[in-house]
């Protein structure tokens, strides 16, 4: 990066010795980058106070719109005045040259360097005598004493050129043309000869006029400046003004040139504030507003920078798009600019994702449209968050799913029991030639109420029945649970190891149902672990808490599909149904409690649930 040169070798310009008081390095948006240490003793705040802020809270409110003429219209010129506020609110003048800082290798720039010098006495740049212009006037200066002075003869050229000027001697009107007295409105133009100067500039201006006629009497050519000045009615104007020193009779005298910009100044206020308006309109969206230039972000707003977790508006300036962009979206939005640059129209995308700086995934939809940047095509885009609605949808899918199983479970449930009954008082008329096989009898009998217990668990779905809960200790069921599934569990060459606190770890609770969830979570590790492995139940207690870990050696389940755990009807099992799961996180749920699931593949998946505790025995 280097500062540009101008096309031309600037005019020497007051202010601007050897050593710099200022100097800032701002955005193109007119963000302060850096700025130099001594800031504090000149203006009172400190470097960490203005870094990343806008240069617009310095600059007084009247000067704003020159420096946005050189950020936004690349009218950068070689020197401006301008009016800086102090942590008081008091103002100081600086004389200031302002540089594009272009990109090495192009013609494009995205900062500006100012380079800035209080409005001082200088010590160089002077004009001599001999290189004074305009020392032929000198002739027409009849009278050596002011404030009688005046130039009664002034040649024609002065007085009728098409541009107001006024000599002045220390501030003190020696002469003005037709067009400084129309300018000014001055009915009777001899009237004001020997007057000051300072009762046509407006009270504001009065100490950097002064200032800058204390460099005019040493020798000095200043730089454009805008003042504000009164007619003789006063009526406020606004002036830009080009002084330089001119030496009549071995004297020098303010050689004054004006130039009207009401017109232009009361417009810039018109764009300025229409340009505030829509900032304003952008920076408050919900919405994320940006611009796409070279597939970087050149601008974003608010919404966007908390969107993509970032710290600052700078931290997302230059950053190429696709780094937070998910792969699969790439081509889509490679396609998505190609056709809002190439047709210059309004293109609405939907549904793709971001991640933001804490790699968290956000989706989001988006509208292009056709802009400019420095000239060139770009694309500003409107995106807009809709992540809590994808959940929404994903939740409305889920619970239509709920609502079909339910509908699935009441028509099988009711389709069995009838066969059931029928079963059991069958078996019950035969009870008396089952004497000496009792216990046969007894195991059936014990089944088919168990087949009868599964069928209502399964009504659930459907209906919920009536909760019976009661406080229970929890490493009493789970032992049960364990002598339940133990034999099926050696039967594959696997072991259940239980690690339970010695500490009551009582719960309220239906024991069925939270039976039903331990067997499922057990059966689900048997299945994963084929040849042998072990599984390892463990308590955990604090004073509010029961926490219950089922931790296996299975195959693990993969990332995509752990996302889906406890969907009705996904499964991987060849003959699964998904309602094993799904179950147990609404048993989980209506006991004010939490399932949580972490798995690695080939390693293992852990299981941990936490239910209320009951500070009493059983």
């Amino acid at each position: 990066m280097k500062p540009g040169n101008q096309q031309s070798a600037p005019e020497q310009v007051v202010g601007t010795p050897s050593s710099v008081n200022l100097v800032l390095t701002v955005t193109i948006n007119g963000q302060i980058l850096y700025i130099s240490s001594n800031c504090e003793d000149l203006l009172g705040y400190t470097k960490d106070t203005l870094i990343g802020t806008s240069i617009k809270t310095i600059i007084h409110k009247d000067d704003r719109f020159m420096l946005e003429s050189y950020f936004f219209n690349k009218q950068l010129q070689s020197a401006c005045a301008l009016r800086v506020l102090k942590t008081n609110n008091d103002i100081i003048w600086f004389e200031t040259i302002v540089e594009p800082i272009y990109s090495s290798g192009t013609c494009e720039y995205e900062e500006i360097l100012l380079k800035m010098n209080m409005l001082v006495e200088p010590t160089n740049n002077r004009i001599s005598k001999e290189n004074s212009p305009n020392t032929f006037l000198s002739s027409f200066i009849k009278d050596d004493t002011l404030p009688h002075t005046r130039l009664v003869d002034a040649p024609i050229l002065i007085d009728e050129a098409p541009f107001p000027i006024v000599i002045s001697k220390l501030g003190q009107i020696v002469y003005l043309n037709r067009e400084a007295a129309s300018l000014l409105e001055i009915q009777y133009p001899h009237e004001v000869i020997g007057g000051t100067i300072y009762q046509f500039i407006d009270e504001e201006f009065h100490e950097v006029a002064a200032k800058r006629i204390e460099q005019l009497q040493s020798g000095f050519r200043l730089g454009i400046i805008e003042q504000k000045w009164k007619k003789q009615n006063n009526e406020k104007i606004y002036v830009e003004v080009k002084e330089v020193p001119i030496y009549m009779n071995d004297e020098i005298y303010e050689y004054i040139v004006m130039h009207d910009i009401s017109s232009r100044k009361s417009f810039h206020d018109i764009i300025h504030r229409s340009r505030e308006r829509y900032q304003r309109i952008i920076q408050n969206s919900i919405d994320t507003i940006a611009v796409i230039y070279q597939n970087n972000w050149v601008f974003i707003n608010d919404s966007g920078v908390k969107m993509f977790g970032a710290n600052s508006y700078t931290e997302m300036l230059g950053k190429n798009i696709y780094t937070f962009l998910h792969q699969d979206n790439h081509d889509q939005v490679r396609d998505f600019i190609e056709i809002v640059n190439s047709q210059k129209k309004e293109v609405n995308f939907s549904k793709q994702s971001w991640y933001t700086f804490q790699g968290m995934q956000v989706h989001t939809e988006l509208i292009g449209i056709p802009t400019t940047y420095f000239g060139e095509a770009a694309v500003q885009v409107i995106i807009r968050d809709i992540s809590d609605r994808i959940k929404a949808e994903e939740l409305m899918i889920k619970s239509e799913k709920l609502s079909i199983a339910g509908q699935l479970a009441a028509g099988i449930a009711h389709e069995i029991r009838n066969p059931l009954t029928a079963i059991k008082g069958f078996l019950q008329l035969f009870n008396d030639e089952f004497k000496g096989k009792q216990n046969y009898f007894d195991i059936i009998f014990s089944e088919l109420n168990r087949i009868e217990l599964i069928l209502s668990e399964l009504l659930l779905l459907a209906k919920p029945s009536e909760i019976k809960f009661k406080n229970k200790d929890i490493r009493t069921i789970l032992r049960d649970v364990v002598t339940l599934l133990e034999t099926q569990a050696n039967l594959q060459n696997i072991q259940i190891n239980i690690d339970f606190v010695n500490e009551v770890s009582v719960i309220t609770c239906d024991e069925n149902q939270i039976k039903q969830v331990f067997i499922n979570l057990i059966k689900n590790s048997i299945d994963a672990m084929e040849n042998s492995g072990t599984i390892i139940i463990r308590t955990m207690v604090t004073n509010e808490s029961i926490y219950i870990f089922f931790i296996d050696e299975g195959c693990g389940i993969p990332k995509s599909i752990l996302e889906r755990i406890g969907e009705p009807f996904y499964t991987t099992k060849e003959k699964g149904t998904g309602l094993g799961l799904m179950v147990s996180y609404n048993i989980i749920e209506n006991h004010n409690g939490e399932i949580k699931v972490d798995s690695k593949e080939n390693e293992g998946t852990t299981f941990e649930i936490k239910l209320p505790r009951i500070n009493e025995t059983v």
